[in-house]
């Protein structure tokens, strides 16, 4: 299935994001998005003329082909944490069947290492000796600078910018045009709001926002998700 990615997870957003970018890095056409819950109904326009969108139940999909080729059809930290470890679990979905998409207008250094199920947009930087984990997700015109380490099932938004050394930890949040000042660590879970400037540590399990950035509330989704992956996988 060379020009098929199978989608786990849906939204509307992130369904016409990822096929739209998947036909422009590899030129794929054909896309099956699997669900472990009821899709809702669509809000906006998603399906590109000329690509061919399939939807399965995931107890009805064949996992069982070598040639399968899988991506989020998502972009919130949280759902992708969910989506990976449900259909890992139930479907022995690893992270070495999660392709990379990265869109050929940008720039991302040749000392920089990331993992599978990368996902950038245009206009994006990742910089010297950055480590990405599994499954990070860099929206239009983020900017990662020098030696900054982030972790897995990272979201980060559009024209968000990571200054040199900063850590993101797995889960977390970056949101729109946020600025992270060097050296700072955001904790697992956290989330950042639009336009922050964060220039103290954030811990784990929060929402901060504000300049400067401060924390405001726990960040139940990213508990609950926790809590739910605990279940099914006991």
């Amino acid at each position: 299935m060379k020009n098929t990615l199978t989608v786990l997870g849906y939204s509307d957003s992130g369904i016409s994001t990822l096929s739209e970018i998947a036909n422009e890095c590899c030129d794929m056409t054909d896309f099956h998005i699997v669900m472990n819950v009821k899709r809702p109904e669509p809000v906006r326009p998603y399906e590109w003329p000329g690509f061919s969108f399939s939807y399965f139940d995931d107890k009805d999909y064949p996992f069982f082909q070598s040639d399968i080729q899988v991506h989020f059809g998502v972009f919130d930290a949280h759902i992708k944490y969910l989506l990976y470890h449900w259909f890992e679990h139930n479907y022995s979905i690893g992270e070495d069947r999660f392709l990379s998409l990265i869109h050929p207008q940008s720039y991302v250094s040749r000392s920089a290492t990331y993992g599978c199920g990368f996902f950038i947009e245009p206009m994006s930087v990742v910089s010297t000796f950055s480590k990405l984990g599994f499954g990070v997700t860099l929206k239009r015109g983020a900017l990662v600078a020098h030696h900054v380490t982030i972790g897995d099932f990272v979201t980060i938004n559009p024209g968000a910018h990571l200054a040199g050394s900063v850590t993101i930890e797995t889960g977390a949040t970056i949101g729109l045009g946020a600025v992270i000042n060097n050296h700072v660590t955001i904790g697992k879970g956290s989330v950042i709001g639009a336009g922050s400037v964060v220039t103290k540590d954030i811990p784990e399990g929060v929402i901060a926002f504000g300049n400067p950035c401060r924390v405001i509330r726990e960040n139940e989704r990213w508990h609950n998700a926790i809590q739910t992956v605990q279940k099914f996988t006991l």
